[in-house]
C-alpha cells in the first residue's frame, strides 16, 4: 500500500535516522507512481540538501529526488 502526499519518510540508509533523531523525517512525499508488478511504489519526495546529515536551517529539504517504496518509510 503506498504512503499519502505529505508523509515524512526516512531512507532505510540512513540507519541514523530514526523517530527520536528526524521526528519529522528526512524527506516528505510530494507524489507516488505505482504499483509496480512487484507491489512496490516509487515517491517523489523533497529531500534534505546533504543525505547524511539531519534536515535544518542549513540543511533544508529542497531537493526533489525519486525513492523506492521499498526503500522509504515512515518517520514516526
Amino acid at each position: 500500500m503506498t504512503q499519502p502526499v505529505g508523509t515524512p519518510v526516512t531512507h532505510i540508509s540512513q540507519q541514523w535516522a530514526n523517530s527520536r533523531t528526524t521526528p519529522d523525517g528526512t524527506a516528505r512525499i510530494l507524489e507516488a507512481r505505482g504499483p509496480y508488478p512487484d507491489g512496490s511504489y516509487e515517491y517523489r519526495v523533497a529531500a534534505a540538501r546533504d543525505f547524511s546529515r539531519q534536515p535544518g536551517p542549513d540543511n533544508p529539504m529542497d531537493r526533489e529526488t525519486w525513492w523506492s517504496s521499498l526503500a522509504a518509510r515512515p518517520a514516526a
